[in-house]
């Protein structure tokens, strides 16, 4: 190898390294925001959230108050909704008076950091269409989902640790809600001797939904539970309600509300007895707090008979729900069920049942 390709190809290298270092700092800064302090964050533009823009700078995600952005700068095309609802893939660039927005067709426009509405990617501008929500629509979005195993202990007619099972599923907009859950405990019997008799799961089927009246406000619900519990000697307990309900308190993080309605409770006993139905008056009562990844929630719901104001079920639940990381979640709950007169004359009037679950939780976008 002579003298001259020994210096050429270090020259070569450096060229090379040069290029690539050049590509990279296009691509990872190509876009630049400018605050009115004079501060100037290279990085992405990922989202718009809350009228703010959700900035990635140095690996971080920061909120920006469209107010205090004074200049913006994207020489690569990114997609972009206006607050007039008009959708582009746009070069943006700042000038006097705005922002001015590079059209393909080579037209610009100018407009303010406040009218983003939403930003994404330039070639899909379909992604960037406002969810339009009506009643029950679009179904397959805006659901939350948590399916969870583990532990239970349960006292009363009940008292053993056993396996648990839960499955939520929920839907809130502004026009409609619904909520339909499933609780699935092991329980066994056992005779004189200490020995199992019969194992055979208790089963707890629940479903709401309800129609707001009035914006966030004033709702018709209608609710069904049903239930298997053989050591209360319920092959099942069906219960079914209408009502009319208020939204006390309605906040991002914070729900309180009330109903009042009325409807039917059939039981179908396994001892063989009659089937029992009576209609019932139907009093409930929810409340839900989020605090970053935990929420609380407490139910309670009080059904007398019509027909006799002493017969009467009474069930009320508490339940934590923490998400430990990307949607992996631990679940408490506690159920209290108190029956009076219980379904046939064995059975405790009273009921626990405690759960220690983990799953995974996905969707609420």
């Amino acid at each position: 190898m002579n003298d001259s390709s020994r210096h050429r190809l270090p020259s070569l290298g450096l060229l090379t390294l040069t290029m690539l270092l050049a590509v990279h700092g296009t691509a990872m800064g190509q876009q630049t925001v400018t605050m009115a302090n004079g501060d100037d964050l290279t990085g992405q533009l990922v989202r718009i959230e809350d009228a703010k823009w959700v900035f990635q700078f140095q690996g971080q995600e920061i909120a920006l108050l469209p107010e205090n952005i004074t200049a913006f700068s994207a020489p690569e095309p990114i997609g972009i909704r206006l607050a007039d609802t008009t959708i582009v893939a746009a070069t943006v660039e700042p000038v006097e008076g705005g922002l001015s927005l590079g059209l393909a067709d080579g037209t610009s426009r100018v407009v303010q950091p406040a009218d983003f509405a939403a930003v994404g990617a330039a070639d899909d501008l379909q992604a960037l269409e406002p969810l339009v929500i009506g009643l029950y629509s679009p179904f397959f979005k805006l659901w939350e989902f948590l399916i969870s195993m583990g532990g239970t202990i349960q006292k009363g007619n009940t008292d053993e640790t056993n396996f648990a099972f839960t499955l939520d599923l929920g839907r809130e907009t502004v026009k409609d809600r619904t909520e339909f859950s499933t609780l699935i405990t092991t329980t066994k019997e056992f005779d004189d001797d200490g020995l199992t008799t019969k194992n055979e799961p208790k089963i707890i089927v629940g479903l709401g939904s309800d129609i707001f009246l009035t914006p966030g406000r004033l709702f018709a619900g209608v609710t069904m539970r049903w239930q298997h519990d053989p050591t209360k000697d319920l092959q099942f307990r069906q219960t079914y309600s209408g009502s009319i309900g208020y939204q006390v308190v309605n906040t991002d993080n914070t729900n309180l509300s009330l109903s009042l309605g009325a409807g039917g409770r059939f039981d179908n006993l396994t001892t063989g007895e009659p089937n029992r139905n009576t209609p019932i008056l139907d009093t409930s009562a929810q409340f839900r707090q989020r605090a970053g990844p935990v929420q609380f929630r407490i139910r309670a719901s009080y059904n007398p008979s019509l027909q006799q104001f002493s017969n009467f079920e009474l069930i009320d639940s508490y339940e934590i729900a923490i998400n430990l990381v990307s949607g992996l979640t631990f679940k408490w709950t506690l159920l209290h069920e108190f029956n009076n007169p219980p379904p046939t004359e064995d059975p405790e009037k009273n009921d626990f049942t405690m759960t220690f679950n983990l799953g995974w939780a996905l969707g609420g976008d």
